[in-house]
């Protein structure tokens, strides 16, 4: 009546316990098992994938880039190029985040790998890193996460093709995703948006998808070619507050609406990097002067490709697709600059 419990300690009696024991023993094994460890670092000094992506991000705080943060590159085309520090970041963060408590087996056979995808995985991610211990001193280590996607779905998935991706997008998409830390015999199931975290690790996920990645206070000119016509933005001096002036035709302008069109032109999503060529009209181009050994000069142009995006060129070369609408507003910026100083 008392919600009570009955206890027997072995004793020959029977006894009224307050706090129902059943309680505590209300566990399961996955509660009780020594599960594996997530990423923990104080420095990551390299990333390596394998598998569905395959590369090397190496850390490096003298590394040759245009913004002063970029402290993480890649080679790519046979070029050492930077990261965008932020992403890098994210994606670590998922590896130390990542769900591993819902084991499917705790002494993972040969065939359970297999059966689980983990005999190949679809992708592995290998990290080095350093730590300090316990006794201060700098300890050196290495975390290995293996992914893959349950392997008839991920057949069911590839044979649907784009077509049906795209005419699906809206539906829910089922995601059975498996995951092992270095050579555990334990497996667990991802979560859907860890997998999809994890996953995300491709060159193009991970680079700026900023048109302009430099810095803009290394920027001391830029020269604007808009409808057939021709412009120059120039810095004279600095003011009370130790900023850049920027002038017009010798008439001092506000430059930060300007400044914040330019640095709105981005990349939208990973698959919308492109090496096409332009084929449209070109709308604005421009050329920044920077002071900055690494690169004194950089030209930046957008080509009209149909009502909804622009092609951007970095120096001459494709770079991505970016909203049509973005371009438009650096136009407008531009124009209220040399408009009014008309």
């Amino acid at each position: 009546m008392d919600s009570e419990r009955y206890v027997s300690i072995g004793d020959g009696n029977v006894y009224l316990a307050k706090n129902d024991p059943l309680d505590q023993f209300d566990t399961s094994l996955n509660d009780l098992i020594k599960h594996d460890e997530n990423l923990s670092y104080d420095q990551v000094t390299r990333i390596q994938f394998q598998g569905a992506e395959n590369y090397t991000i190496s850390y490096n705080e003298e590394g040759d880039s245009l913004c002063d943060e970029d402290v993480y590159f890649t080679e790519q085309g046979g070029k050492t190029v930077p990261l965008d520090t932020d992403r890098v970041g994210y994606y670590l963060e998922s590896l130390v985040t990542a769900e591993l408590k819902d084991y499917k087996t705790y002494k993972a056979t040969e065939e359970d790998l297999a059966a689980f995808s983990l005999d190949q995985p679809e992708l592995i991610v290998t990290v080095d890193y350093t730590i300090t211990g316990e006794d201060k001193k700098e300890q050196a280590g290495t975390y290995v996460l293996s992914v893959s996607r349950d392997p008839e779905e991920l057949a069911a998935a590839e044979k649907a093709g784009n077509e049906e991706a795209e005419a699906d997008e809206d539906e829910e998409e089922e995601i059975t995703a498996y995951a092992r830390v270095g050579d555990s015999p334990i497996v667990y199931q991802l979560d859907k948006v860890d997998y999809i975290a994890l996953m995300a690790a491709s060159y193009n996920s991970l680079r700026h998808r900023q048109v302009l990645a430099a810095d803009f206070e290394d920027v001391y000119q830029v020269d604007i070619s808009l409808e057939g016509a021709d412009y120059s933005l120039v810095t004279d001096g600095k003011d009370k507050d130790d900023q850049p002036v920027w002038k017009y035709q010798e008439e001092e302008i506000e430059i930060d609406s300007f400044q914040k069109e330019l640095y709105a032109l981005s990349v939208t999503a990973p698959e919308d990097f492109t090496t096409e060529s332009p084929s449209g009209k070109e709308e604005i181009s421009l050329t920044l002067y920077l002071d900055n050994e690494r690169c004194p000069q950089l030209s930046i142009a957008l080509y009209r490709r149909d009502g909804n995006d622009c092609l951007a060129l970095v120096d001459g070369k494709p770079f991505a697709l970016i909203p049509r609408a973005d371009a438009v507003d650096l136009i407008e910026a531009v124009n209220a600059i040399v408009l009014n100083g008309a």
